[in-house]
């Protein structure tokens, strides 16, 4: 094998973490869909960030995918003390809780406290909140780095086309301004792919 070719092999999920991913989804725990892990790895790999934000730790199996692809070290914020309190025990079950900043509270209040810029951002929060965190997130993300933002198609009822139920209109609508918004900025280079719920990649110029 050329060294060429060696240079292109993408990161794989190992063994543990993908047990880890089988167990908590037959606990009925949402976990980053495989399309969607698989891309957020390539990118990973291919950008190798010394500094990663994660919006949405969970239980911290897409952090530590991400920390396994790249050299560099997670900010990762959660809402959710259980989840929280999960992540925490994960990061040190699999040696990396010194490469792992973690933050419990508010997307929104954390971010706005935090006097850090990032190589990479990961956005897998509450979904209606991605247009109001954009602001701060393009103003902690530096030059030449990327925004990965997951579910951004949110089941497919982006579609201008498609009819949702009621109850995600808020959801919906303010997806689609995110999109727009991302899409129409001159300062980043946007695509969105329809892997897993639908992914956008934004590289900041």
């Amino acid at each position: 094998m050329s060294e060429y070719t060696k240079s292109l092999s993408l990161p794989k999920v190992g063994e543990r973490l993908s047990e880890m991913r089988k167990n908590y989804k037959a606990q009925g725990i949402p976990v980053i869909l495989d399309d969607s892990l698989n891309a957020l790895l390539t990118v990973v790999h291919i950008k190798n960030p010394s500094s990663v934000l994660e919006i949405g730790t969970a239980t911290g199996c897409s952090g530590i995918a991400i920390l396994e692809a790249c050299d560099g070290t997670l900010t990762t914020v959660e809402t959710d003390s259980d989840a929280y309190t999960s992540a925490r025990e994960n990061f040190k079950q699999f040696g990396l809780e010194e490469r792992v900043t973690q933050y419990y509270g508010d997307a929104a209040e954390v971010i706005a406290s935090l006097d850090k810029t990032f190589d990479f951002i990961f956005l897998d929060g509450p979904k209606a909140h991605y247009l109001e965190y954009l602001p701060r997130l393009k103003q902690m993300l530096k030059s030449g780095g990327v925004l990965f933002a997951d579910n951004v198609l949110f089941r497919g009822y982006v579609d201008p086309s498609c009819k949702f139920p009621r109850r995600f209109i808020t959801i919906v609508k303010r997806m689609r301004k995110f999109l727009d918004t991302v899409a129409n900025d001159p300062d980043f280079v946007t695509t969105v792919l329809e892997a897993g719920d639908g992914i956008l990649i934004a590289y900041k110029r």
